[in-house]
């Protein structure tokens, strides 16, 4: 919103205190307070950001005091605004690609639960005594084993999820799981989609700002999330320094598309690197919408197929023995 009173003439400190009446009733309220205290004491509102710095990261610190410097805060804000929108807009479509996968699992697992842990064990009198098929057998022997040991299973159950959830976050986690994503073709097209979306838009942004190539790659590489692809700008990094052009060191990585290659050395030759970034975010951003559909169309049926068949392997162990009357009547 502060974009908006700025382009529209307010000084900074009306528009922050607009900003506070507006929000008096939400958690950032104090926040707001805080600021137009601070901007109105004379200090710059880049230093004010920076006694929050879980609220404020250090690329949004970094547009406002390029902001600043080149006198259109407007301009700054509105970026900041643009990219926190196409942020959020990816999160919403990834998470409602994955909303569907995770019900279905989630009432398979379910169903297959009820089936083990209170079906089956309610019929295993009707079997005794009576040959069953090796399918029924293994089913039953399976349901009393997980009912015999109930606790300790939900234990190793629950703890092994705490355990992964631990070693995902972990850096060396993260780059085991993320390299042996990348050897499946569709989640390697993903990855390195998104990876590179959100990282040619945010160096975008920053090089129009005004910001050094060295600080706008190092702000930049904090976006990617990608232990890989941080460990190439790493790299890129060093070189630049040394006087290297980005595009010859990207050259050297086969997980950078030819893509992005190419167009960065023709920014590069015209002094346009920052208009070919923004165009290679916006490429990579509706490849991405499109990698997300086709992700959920061949995720649902595979999970269908796959779910489908467990609980068709249990409720036919169970039927089976019952419509073998003959051995009823024994």
């Amino acid at each position: 919103d502060i974009h908006i009173l700025l382009i529209a003439g307010l000084p900074l400190y009306d528009s922050l205190l607009l900003l506070e009446e507006k929000y008096r009733k939400s958690k950032a309220h104090g926040i707001f307070l805080d600021l137009c205290d601070q901007v109105k004491q004379g200090k710059h509102l880049s230093q004010a950001l920076q006694d929050y710095p879980k609220v404020f990261n250090a690329i949004y610190l970094s547009m406002v005091k390029s902001g600043e410097e080149s006198g259109d805060l407007a301009l700054s804000f509105q970026e900041i605004e643009k990219f926190i929108t196409r942020e959020q807009a990816i999160k919403k479509k990834i998470l409602s690609a994955m909303i569907y996968p995770l019900f279905l699992g989630s009432f398979c697992l379910l169903i297959i639960g009820v089936l083990l842990f209170f079906l089956i064990p309610t019929m295993s009198d009707l079997f005794e005594g009576r040959e069953l098929h090796p399918m029924t057998t293994f089913v039953i022997s399976l349901s009393q084993t997980l009912n015999a040991h109930a606790l300790p299973i939900f234990l190793l159950f629950f703890s092994s999820i705490f355990a992964l959830i631990f070693f995902f976050r972990h850096k060396k986690g993260k780059a085991l799981v993320q390299k042996s994503l990348l050897h499946f073709p569709i989640f390697k097209r993903l990855i390195t989609e998104s990876v590179l979306a959100r990282f040619c838009r945010i160096f975008s942004i920053l090089l129009k700002g005004g910001i050094p190539i060295l600080d706008t790659l190092k702000l930049s590489k904090k976006t990617m999330k990608s232990v890989l692809f941080e460990a190439i700008i790493t790299k890129a990094e060093k070189k630049v320094m040394e006087g290297k052009r980005l595009s010859e060191e990207f050259q050297k990585s086969p997980l950078i598309p030819n893509l992005v290659i190419r167009m960065l050395a023709i920014g590069e030759e015209s002094g346009n690197v920052d208009v070919m970034m923004q165009n290679i975010a916006d490429i990579y951003e509706e490849d991405v919408e499109r990698s997300l559909a086709q992700i959920t169309s061949l995720l649902q049926p595979v999970m269908l197929l796959f779910l489908g068949i467990i609980v068709a392997v249990i409720l036919l162990s169970v039927l089976m023995p019952l419509t073998d009357v003959g051995s009823f009547i024994q």
